[in-house]
């Protein structure tokens, strides 16, 4: 069984897959897995994967959904099909560095065996060509520390390459809402354990690349949003945060689930645990303000809906591929 399952989510992005797969082709450790996680593509995906995988000496599988159903599905296809002990997601526009897999694996070796059942994973940094994105290491003395720590005490903002257990992303799949939800939402949920730092840039990150998910500009993802927001402050709610960053974030909240088309009592059970009824109630006028200026703006796409057309009506099937053929 390998180590790691290195999980690629792509919709549309064939031409970046091959620098993806050089990066892993590069690995000086490779007891990995590669699955690439294809949401309903109408490129040459396929053709390009299979491609690779006759040039590849490591595992390969290829899930395909028939129509578009959202990251969060295809993220939580690709773990269930995940053999490894850990799991790191490397994005259609990202690549590993050469020495990524080894120094992960040295790291995740000299954690004591009794010692491990407290840890959820690894954390190492990322870069882009112009440099690493976020590097809370550095203002950090200790080795261990929980994720939630990172972001709440340390007030992590910016990407750095998360390697989770594979049983804790199994219990605790990505909430299946929005074409999108952001990651913070299971990464907070399982971020109460210890995670190895790792003072190293193990990957490179391209921003606005072709196809690439933003959440700028346009209102889209926003049932996704709201979710992973009230499940973000929810986990963090023992770090003490300013009263105006604690009011606007419920007032994006409910910006967001206006936008989503949550119900009220929905979006009032998401956040009861947050915040008062009174807090909420007070929030409310100016969500809604915001909300109206949005659509007056052009701005909203009701992206969930098109997720909730897909859901059930998708087919999704997984090949496991050996020189490029079903071993299936």
């Amino acid at each position: 069984m390998p180590i790691f399952s290195i999980l690629t989510p792509s919709w549309n992005r064939a031409a970046y897959l091959e620098r993806v797969w050089r990066g892993l082709n590069s690995q000086t450790f490779r007891n990995f897995e590669w699955i690439v996680a294809d949401d309903g593509s109408t490129d040459e995906t396929e053709e390009v994967v299979r491609l690779l995988a006759a040039q590849s000496n490591f595992p390969v599988t290829y899930i395909r959904a028939d129509k578009h159903v959202g990251k969060a599905r295809m993220d939580n296809e690709a773990v269930r099909q995940a053999k490894g002990e850990l799991v790191l997601w490397c994005d259609s526009d990202d690549w590993l560095l050469p020495n990524a897999t080894t120094s992960l694996w040295h790291a995740w070796c000299a954690i004591p065996q009794e010692s491990k059942d407290g840890f959820v994973g690894l954390t190492a940094l990322a870069s882009t060509e112009a440099g690493t994105i976020a590097n809370p290491i550095a203002n950090i003395s200790a080795r261990d520390v929980s994720w939630n720590d990172l972001v709440g005490t340390h007030c992590l903002t910016g990407d750095m390459l998360f390697v989770a257990r594979a049983d804790a992303l199994k219990e605790h799949p990505f909430p299946e809402v929005d074409l999108v939800i952001p990651e913070s939402v299971v990464w907070t949920t399982i971020g109460h354990r210890a995670t190895r730092l790792i003072p190293e840039v193990l990957k490179m990150v391209e921003y606005r690349s072709e196809h690439a998910i933003s959440f700028s500009g346009n209102m889209s993802y926003s049932r996704g949003r709201a979710h992973a927001l009230a499940t973000s402050v929810r986990n963090l709610r023992s770090y003490p945060r300013p009263w105006r960053v604690r009011a606007w974030r419920l007032i994006t909240f409910i910006r967001y689930s206006l936008h989503g088309e949550i119900s009220l009592r929905e979006m009032q059970q998401l956040w009861d645990s947050n915040s008062k009824a009174l807090d909420f109630w007070l929030a409310f006028p100016l969500a809604c303000a915001m909300a109206i200026k949005d659509r007056l703006q052009g701005k909203v796409r009701k992206t969930h809906r098109a997720f909730l057309d897909g859901k059930n009506a998708a087919h999704i099937t997984t090949t496991e591929l050996t020189n490029g053929v079903d071993a299936n």
